[in-house]
């Protein structure tokens, strides 16, 4: 297995025995960053000798494509690692309202493991189990290859630039906080201005429960979007659905969710899953406002995707606008979410349902 060509370090180094000039480092990191191009062919800035030298020294991605699904809003990602395992990435497209077929935005949903640890009662990709976190190259090939896809599904925006992915949400396969120092790496290189060049304000962390990775993320400045998987009320009852939130009860993760409010003063996003008889109704909706009356936040109630690996049911539109009422009554701001790309199993709790069915 060879080296990926954007890891920086090794690339710096084998410049540097091999008298490659810098500038020829830099037109590599254009090609692959700015230009959205991941073979060898598309980098005529660079001679063909030096594309076959490179070649036969790096890869340009760790990971190759096995499964490309599509609709309307969605495009799912099947991608094998070297060790053959396979992992999913989702994008979702997000049409304007108002101007049929004008696209405003593309949101990229990445797998930083293989697998999940969180035992999730509603979700497939916890049926997977673990298998091994994600390198940050692994994770960062997720991204070259999506927005080299883009460049040529929609080719140019309206100002001449590149369409790309413009939202990072890590939240797909699955706890990225148990990954930290893969996620952390891959957030810096998003970030960073020769790179992807990403906002902030663009990128969100999906977590269950993970205090330390949240610690960690207070103690380093990583001030990005946090979304916490709620799902439920109350202890009792969110460890019926969620496991391994046994591990901590919900006043240690409010307390530690309040510290990063403070240290950002950015607002926590609940996913909340509307499951029929479960996590719905009246008494659920009145606790969750007495849990989060105080707090700077803002509730995603996630219609639950229903499929045959699960037994559960997905809870009435009617009755989701009645529970988003009493939450809004209660002074929350909230959010009824867009169940994109069922079609395909690339929707929330679908993902894996492949690998788990051919298990």
């Amino acid at each position: 297995m060879l080296p990926v060509i954007f890891d920086e370090e090794i690339l710096l180094k084998y410049a540097k025995e091999h008298k490659i000039q810098p500038f020829r480092v830099k037109q590599i990191f254009y090609e692959l960053f700015k230009n959205q191009n991941i073979d060898w062919d598309s980098m005529t800035t660079l001679s063909k000798d030096m594309r076959k030298d490179f070649s036969n020294k790096f890869d340009i991605l760790n990971l190759t494509v096995d499964k490309v699904l599509e609709d309307e809003q969605t495009t799912k990602f099947s991608f094998k690692t070297s060790d053959w395992y396979f992992i999913e990435a989702v994008l979702m497209y997000h049409w304007s309202k108002h101007v049929k077929w004008k696209l405003n935005r593309i949101t990229l949903c990445l797998s930083s493991q293989v697998g999940c640890p969180m035992w999730c009662a509603f979700c497939v990709t916890g049926k997977m189990w673990l298998k091994r976190n994600l390198t940050w190259q692994e994770i960062i090939s997720q991204v070259l290859y999506v927005n080299n896809y883009i460049k040529n599904k929609f080719w140019k925006k309206e100002d001449g630039t590149l369409r790309a992915v413009r939202n990072v949400v890590f939240m797909w396969m699955w706890e990225p906080l148990l990954n930290y120092d893969n996620l952390k790496k891959t957030i810096e290189i998003l970030l960073q201005r020769e790179r992807f060049s990403l906002s902030k304000r663009h990128i969100t962390i999906s977590t269950v429960w993970v205090i330390n990775g949240i610690k960690k993320l207070i103690q380093d400045k990583i001030d990005v979007w946090l979304a916490v998987s709620l799902h439920a009320p109350t202890q009792n009852l969110r460890e019926t659905i969620v496991p391994s939130a046994r591990v901590h009860q919900i006043p240690e993760l409010m307390k530690v969710l309040n510290d990063y409010i403070k240290a950002t003063n950015n607002r926590i996003f609940y996913e909340y899953i509307m499951i029929k008889w479960v996590t719905d109704g009246e008494v659920n909706a009145k606790a969750l406002v007495k849990l989060l009356k105080w707090q700077l936040c803002h509730v995603n109630l996630i219609p639950y995707n229903e499929n045959p690996l699960v037994d559960f049911q997905e809870t009435s539109i009617k009755e989701i606008q009645n529970f988003k009422k009493i939450l809004e009554d209660g002074g929350l701001t909230v959010t009824i979410r867009d169940s994109m790309g069922r079609e395909v199993k690339s929707a929330c709790g679908q993902l894996g349902y492949s690998s788990v069915v051919s298990d």
